[in-house]
């Protein structure tokens, strides 16, 4: 084995994530993992040969992707939490997940690419992806399709839901709802909530945390869907990490201090995995299966902002 050649490929993915996450501070609304991916497939398609960097992007995908995933868990925190109020995020998450993969069967979806769009839409956007991806060993390429779709599912109920806030009439605590219980990205629950008001903010992000610790059951859900649990699998160290993390966090204050340098570094290492990954993916195959994916959140995204709006309407 040559260092050599590795560090093209992976000083590649290191300069895309730097600059990602430089933009991504720009906009609350800007995901750094969701422009690692974007600008890693520009690059990875406008450049002539990329053998020269696959040893290193595949070797970045190998180490970044589970260090990332490991740190993600100590950002799993639990604070004061009313049981019927988590309960009622849990079946707006569930309905979401389930809907998500019935519509996709409905549009014959590959159930790897499906799974990774309900873990996308249901619980985080992008870092739920990443983190589920290689779980079920699911594509570079499908992936890549699951990112793009839901982030631009989560752009448009960005601009949507003050809209919708306005022409319902909604109070603070439904717009907060709506916002926390159904955007995929954090940045995006954010935005769609600071242009309501700073109380509809505060609330939605609390509904937006609780889902994201709802990572923790998807998991091993997403594991059982994809078919992986009938063979004999070990669990990855970088899950048993994830977990372990979680729960020192939650039970303990030993990591309190890092928690913060946990989230930018397992963000920072999220990134360059997900750069290599676009970096791998011709752009032929995304819009080969760009459509369905789309199709299939927007409807299942659709729905259930429906029976919400009918549920708030009734109470």
């Amino acid at each position: 084995m040559l260092i050599k050649d590795y560090i093209l490929g992976i000083v590649t993915v290191l300069i895309i994530a730097v600059i990602s996450y430089f933009i991504s501070m720009l906009h609350a609304s800007f995901d750094a993992l969701v422009i690692s991916i974007l600008i890693g497939m520009l690059f990875g398609n406008l450049i002539g040969d990329r053998a020269s960097f696959k040893k290193g992007t595949d070797g970045a995908i190998k180490v970044f992707l589970p260090v990332g995933i490991a740190l993600y868990g100590s950002q799993l925190v639990f604070n004061d939490l009313r049981l019927s109020f988590v309960l009622t995020v849990f079946l707006v998450f569930l309905c979401l997940f389930v809907l998500t993969l019935l519509v996709s069967n409905f549009f014959n979806i590959d159930r790897k690419l499906a799974i990774l769009l309900a873990s996308g839409l249901s619980v985080c956007g992008a870092s739920a992806i990443a983190v589920i991806s290689p779980l079920i060993g699911a594509r570079k390429e499908d992936t890549s399709i699951s990112v793009i779709s839901v982030m631009m599912l989560g752009l448009s109920g960005m601009i949507l839901y003050p809209v919708l806030a306005n022409v319902l009439s909604l109070g603070v605590e439904d717009s907060a709802f709506f916002a926390g219980a159904t955007l995929p990205m954090l940045g995006q629950v954010k935005v769609a909530s600071l242009n309501i008001s700073r109380e509809c903010f505060e609330t939605a992000l609390k509904i937006k945390l609780i889902r994201i610790s709802f990572l923790f059951f998807l998991v091993t859900t997403a594991i059982l869907l994809s078919g992986k649990a009938k063979k004999k699998v070990k669990i990855p160290w970088f899950i048993i990490v994830f977990i372990v993390s979680a729960l020192i966090v939650n039970f303990t204050r030993i990591l309190e201090p890092m928690i913060g340098y946990f989230r930018n570094v397992s963000s920072f290492f999220l990134s360059s995995a997900l750069a290599a990954i676009g970096f791998s993916v011709d752009f032929e195959t995304i819009i080969e299966k760009g459509a369905a994916p789309l199709a299939a959140i927007f409807l299942s995204w659709g729905v259930i902002l429906f029976l919400i709006s009918v549920v708030v309407s009734l109470i």
